[in-house]
């Protein structure tokens, strides 16, 4: 087994049949070896088990917004309706400290701040809203926060 570290990171070279993690990784990367490996997808489920806070969360209905215009244009025309579907995004410039956490606290978030304790709490906003802070810099005038909407609008068919 070859290990190499670098500030923050760490890369182990292991059979990825019988690798587990020394801690609970962040990101795994697999690059080209998935569909070679018999019983990948199996492989697959227990990786997702390691996850930190799946144990704490997996019971925890998400609110998603996950079916495109053309989902909702099938489901209303297949009741009778004459259908308009469409998405847009939205971009929210947002202020002060960790813009998007705070966003997210009051709606998505509920849910998962919900069942967690005072310290789990804590400990899942530190992280979340350290990668939060990376996928959504801020710039001298605030923070870009794409927000994507779908709508549609329907009525009976004459």
């Amino acid at each position: 087994m070859l290990t190499n570290h670098a500030p923050g990171l760490s890369f182990m070279l292991d059979d990825v049949r019988h690798w587990e993690p020394q801690s609970l990784p962040d990101v795994i990367i697999s690059n080209a070896v998935l569909q070679w490996v018999p019983g990948h997808r199996e492989l697959l489920v227990r990786w997702a088990g390691w996850a930190r806070w799946r144990p704490l969360l997996r019971d925890v209905e998400l609110n998603r917004q996950s079916a495109d215009p053309a989902d909702y244009a099938g489901l209303l025309a297949g009741a009778g309706c004459e259908v308009d579907a469409w998405e847009t995004t939205y971009v929210h410039i947002l202020e002060g400290e960790d813009p998007v956490l705070e966003w997210y606290k009051g709606t998505g978030l509920r849910p998962v701040l919900t069942v967690l304790d005072a310290d789990q709490a804590a400990d899942f906003l530190s992280e979340y809203g350290e990668r939060l802070r990376v996928a959504y810099p801020p710039s001298s005038f605030g923070t870009f926060f794409p927000f994507r909407r779908v709508f549609a609008v329907a009525h009976r068919a004459k």
